[in-house]
């Protein structure tokens, strides 16, 4: 089998960063000229400002914006701690038996059916809330906390959560084997730590700084998430993709140039984020 070389594997990876950057730059200059009126059928005699003006003279967008923001880094900052919890709990036991086979079994389970099932799990009516009741918790569905159309985010976050933490449990146990983690604790505390003090200076850094990759993936895929925001959040505030979904399909044609602008302002901000993360891989790669 042949090997490939150095120079091979630099346009390959200049090729896909060509496809992914070209197709979200592709995707931007779509959203700026339908944000302005262009490329509209019948075509506009003049260009159509409303839609900016609106973003940035409205709090809706920034609220959008924020939310979004927030409810991410609450589901990725709880996913990984309930993950290292678990590593650190049961260790060598996540590798055999049934729970090996069942951390798989929620990666398997499509977006739109997580919603449904945490529908069914977290509303009013729902199954906790009816075991709630069973046991004399509560005595009515309105005394039930609700979870579902929550402003707070509450559902979106627990279903988000019950969806990822097995994702970064299952990369956290792999990394920890292919980091030797077990012996560098060991060497660790040989040298006069406790088993916190190793993985506080040790376990922790050495695992997040492997996963960073796929935890920035991974959130990313949380920020646009569409399917369990709009099936179990609440109408206002939305988080980002159903707020621009709404008003680029929905009935109020006089609301697309805003949703258009909406949408240029969000891929704007990836690629930004995306140049300033590559020049900052392409510093270290340099450094001596």
């Amino acid at each position: 089998m042949r090997a490939s070389s150095p120079t091979e594997g630099r346009l390959w990876l200049g090729i896909y960063t060509l496809a992914c950057g070209g197709s979200v730059a592709l995707a931007l200059l779509l959203a700026l000229a339908r944000s302005v009126g262009a490329l509209s059928w019948p075509p506009r005699a003049t260009f159509d400002g409303s839609g900016w003006s609106t973003l940035f003279s409205s709090d809706g967008w920034w609220l959008t914006l924020a939310y979004s923001f927030a409810l991410t880094a609450i589901t990725l900052c709880l996913a990984l701690a309930l993950a290292l919890l678990l590593l650190i709990a049961l260790g060598p036991r996540l590798r055999r038996g049934w729970l090996a086979r069942a951390l798989f079994l929620p990666l398997a389970v499509p977006p739109v059916v997580a919603a449904l099932m945490g529908f069914v799990l977290l509303s009013d009516s729902g199954l906790l809330s009816r075991v709630s009741h069973a046991i004399g918790w509560t005595h009515m569905p309105a005394q039930f906390p609700s979870l579902v159309f929550d402003p707070a985010g509450r559902g979106i976050v627990l279903t988000h959560l019950a969806m990822t933490t097995p994702l970064f449990l299952l990369l956290f146990d792999r990394l920890s084997d292919h980091l030797r983690l077990p012996l560098l604790m060991s060497q660790a505390t040989a040298l006069g730590a406790t088993r916190r003090q190793a993985w506080l200076r040790v376990g922790l850094p050495l695992l997040l700084h492997q996963a960073r990759a796929v935890i920035g993936v991974y959130g990313l895929a949380l920020l646009g998430a569409y399917e369990l925001p709009l099936l179990l959040g609440a109408s206002h505030p939305s988080m980002l993709s159903v707020t621009i979904q709404r008003a680029v399909a929905g009935y109020d044609l006089a609301q697309q140039p805003f949703g258009y602008a909406m949408t240029a302002s969000y891929l704007l901000l990836l690629l930004t984020g995306w140049a300033w993360y590559s020049l900052r891989l392409g510093r270290a790669a340099v450094r001596p």
